[in-house]
């Protein structure tokens, strides 16, 4: 009886230990950043390196585990020139490429306080566009012509961060994300009207804020 109570008081006292743990990290991760998409394998064939934005959510669970989610978008990397048919006329054309990601990373423990490693993965989609910009006109104008394709696929990830201040509110790092991802419907620039299997590998540099 004795050997179960202390088993049991050991137990109690490891999980408050972790729990108290826990109590020392951020659970909201807000991140801004920028970087390239970069095609890769027979995807170079009809998309192009693009700049890439990525707003993302991290909410952390403990020390170790973190669920994702971000809306990331690169301009240009179809190199739509089409003239396409507007309220005010045919104007000149663009593309965006959306890709959101849906995952989670795992933290990996390391002895350096600023310094914070992970890696993670998930299902991703993507959402190819073509568009016209209001500054061609001046203001927002619709487009007839326009066309989109999208797909689902998955993605993984490695980050590596480091922290501004002791108390581990903002931070700066480094992402590399490979995304592969199918996708279909009509063509987009450059993409062609038939199913495609998409390569992505994205290189960003963030902005963090945790609390």
């Amino acid at each position: 009886m004795k050997r179960t109570k202390s088993v049991v008081l050991a137990g109690l006292f490891v999980s408050a230990l972790g729990l108290a743990q826990d109590t020392d990290i951020h659970h909201h991760n807000a991140t801004f950043s920028v970087g390239a998409a970069i095609p890769v394998g027979n995807t170079t064939n009809y998309l192009s390196t693009a700049p890439l934005i990525n707003f993302g959510y991290g909410y952390r669970f403990n020390r170790f585990l973190q669920a994702d989610a971000g809306v990331q978008m690169a301009f240009g990397a179809a190199h739509n020139q089409n003239a396409e048919i507007t309220d005010v006329g045919a104007i000149q054309g663009g593309d965006h490429e959306f890709m959101i990601p849906l995952g989670g990373r795992v933290y990996i423990p390391q002895p350096f306080k600023r310094l914070e490693f992970s890696a993670g993965g998930g299902t991703a989609y993507l959402h190819y566009s073509e568009t016209v910009s209001s500054s061609n006109v001046g203001y927002s104008v619709g487009c007839y012509s326009c066309t989109s394709r999208g797909g689902w696929g998955g993605y993984g990830l490695a980050n590596v961060s480091y922290f501004l201040d002791s108390g581990r509110m903002f931070h700066v790092g480094t992402t590399v994300q490979f995304i592969a991802a199918s996708t279909n419907g009509a063509a987009v620039g450059n993409v062609p009207a038939l199913k495609t299997t998409d390569h992505w590998t994205n290189v960003s540099f963030e902005f963090g804020l945790s609390f």
